[in-house]
């Protein structure tokens, strides 16, 4: 099979496959239904495989068609990566940056990166989506992203080969709490009663649950009991600065948290680190933008006073 030769029916697959539905995908793509079905019809024949189980509330992919969406996700951010170089090219920098970020990256340094890039290239109109590596780094893999500065997989050699990676800094993470917290109330402080005091979750974050649970069980205690969980990192921040709540965030906040009355709790063992730095499609890693936007994280990095990684 020839698939460049169909790549025109691909987007019509594409479209079929995130909606699950062909009357939703034919609105969607401004054609009639029949002949969206005779697109999908002419590439399962041309594959000579089923793409689509067929049910009476839509369909779902085969293992077939599994296959094949990884694959029309990279050509089609390829092609727009191509469409967005070739307008460069010959107008000036433009098109459309997708990035995601992590909790400490989304709250703090992406921001005022982004400044930045737009005051280098105002014509790249960018968007940020801000969450745990469990929601950010599937839509990195599916093409939904572009780029994501975040934690780093456990294991690197587990990514697509689409997918690069450039380390920034390692983080490690802290318990905090408002300053009026009963905790810092014993003196000396003694952290072998965290587990009594109730937990904020920022989004369902269950390694940092797991990771939690194990630094709480080598000190002898029992795991969180999570009283909140939020979607909104600031909304953490806020409960933490005014309820009796603890939270388990990247440590390197503490310094944008001191000034509204929350502090960290100090503990004598860490209670877990992690690499961190931007994961990417590779067809982004020689753009002017892409490269503007990876040195001005490095300078913030340093203007935190946090180390970057080495990476010879």
């Amino acid at each position: 099979m020839d698939l460049l030769r169909n790549v025109g029916l691909l987007r019509s697959f594409l479209i079929v496959a995130r909606e699950g539905n062909v009357t939703a995908a034919a609105e969607k793509l401004g054609i009639s239904q029949p002949a969206l079905t005779r697109n999908i019809r002419r590439l399962e024949e041309e594959c000579g495989i089923t793409l689509f189980d067929r049910h009476t509330r839509g369909v779902s992919l085969t293992v077939y068609g599994q296959a094949l969406l990884r694959y029309a996700q990279m050509i089609e951010t390829e092609c727009r990566f191509a469409s967005s170089e070739l307008e460069a090219l010959r107008s000036g920098h433009r098109g459309h940056l997708r990035i995601g970020g992590g909790p400490f990256w989304g709250g703090t340094l992406l921001p005022r990166a982004l400044v930045t890039l737009h005051q280098r290239f105002p014509a790249v109109r960018t968007t940020l989506d801000v969450g745990v590596n469990t929601i950010v780094h599937p839509k990195l893999f599916a093409g939904e992203l572009d780029l994501v500065v975040s934690a780093s997989p456990h294991d690197l050699s587990t990514l697509p080969d689409h997918i690069g990676f450039f380390p920034l800094i390692t983080i490690e993470s802290g318990i905090f709490a408002r300053e009026a917290h009963p905790v810092f109330a014993q003196a000396p402080l003694n952290i072998n009663k965290l587990s009594e005091f109730q937990w904020v979750l920022y989004q369902a974050d269950t390694d940092a649950i797991e990771r939690l649970s194990a630094f709480l069980k080598s000190m002898g205690m029992g795991p969180p009991r999570i009283a909140i969980e939020s979607s909104s990192l600031m909304a953490v921040v806020e409960l933490v600065r005014a309820g009796d709540f603890l939270a388990c965030l990247a440590a390197p906040l503490f310094g944008r948290f001191r000034d509204i009355g929350i502090r960290q709790i100090p503990t004598e063992r860490e209670i877990w680190s992690f690499d961190a730095g931007i994961l990417y499609h590779k067809a982004i890693e020689t753009t002017a933008p892409f490269e503007v936007l990876k040195r001005t994280l490095l300078d913030l990095v340093t203007s935190i006073g946090l180390k970057a990684k080495d990476r010879q």
